[in-house]
């Protein structure tokens, strides 16, 4: 029976990875992008997803055992076990997975709705990897980019999305969604960086993306977060 229950577990924890690391979720269309960098990073994130999980849920079946058979203090050491290796294996593989998720929202070609699914996906830690790529202007699906960074809440990007705010070269666009992005962080310096900037709003431009940012405000209040595994 305990044979049968483990190899049943490690089969759905890798039959849930296979499906939910397959690139046809992240291709739709052809459209010229790296896909083979998609394909890679995505091969990558199952290996490591895969094996995390395969220890975790592996060990909290050996748990459920343990306290079906009342042995209460091998019990307390396994779950102590299995925290540590959640915390400490867990941050270590979501670090690891971080840029590869940032590889695949690059080169992903998939429905609007969907497109910030990888940073969801990656959570915290894909933030410094999303920072450093919307200084460039150019970067692939740049304006999800932004407005994702308050979905993971990341707010060390405070100073570049600022810098991006008050670039007077930037497109009004790209401002208006870091003008939301500061907004929906909610802290004190950036409640101060959005009040200094309507302050001194007096020119057409900056302007047009307070109305912009204030649109987009009044018709999307709240931003759910993300979840992920």
């Amino acid at each position: 029976m305990k044979t049968i229950l483990f190899i049943l577990t490690s089969f759905l924890v890798i039959a849930y990875w296979i499906i939910f690391t397959g690139a046809d979720d992240y291709v739709w269309f052809q459209n010229g992008n790296d896909f083979e960098a998609l394909d890679a990073a995505l091969t990558s994130i199952f290996f490591y997803k895969t094996f995390f999980w395969l220890l975790v849920s592996n060990l909290a079946v050996l748990l459920v055992f343990q306290l079906i058979m009342k042995k209460y203090n091998i019990a307390v050491r396994i779950f102590i076990l299995s925290m540590l290796i959640y915390i400490f294996a867990g941050t270590y593989v979501n670090k690891q997975c971080a840029p590869l998720y940032y590889t695949i929202f690059i080169n992903q070609s998939v429905g609007e709705r969907y497109i910030q699914r990888p940073i969801c996906e990656a959570g915290y830690y894909i933030g410094p990897v999303i920072t450093k790529g919307i200084i460039d202007r150019n970067m692939n699906y740049r304006r999800y980019a932004i407005s994702g960074l308050a979905k993971i809440k990341y707010i060390p990007a405070t100073e570049t999305l600022k810098l991006i705010l008050f670039d007077t070269s930037e497109e009004d666009y790209f401002r208006a969604v870091a003008y939301v992005t500061l907004h929906r962080f909610d802290t004190e310096e950036t409640q101060k960086i959005l009040y200094d900037f309507r302050s001194q709003a007096t020119n057409t431009c900056d302007k047009k993306v307070v109305q912009l940012a204030d649109f987009w405000l009044r018709i999307t209040p709240l931003m759910p977060g993300c979840t992920h595994i």
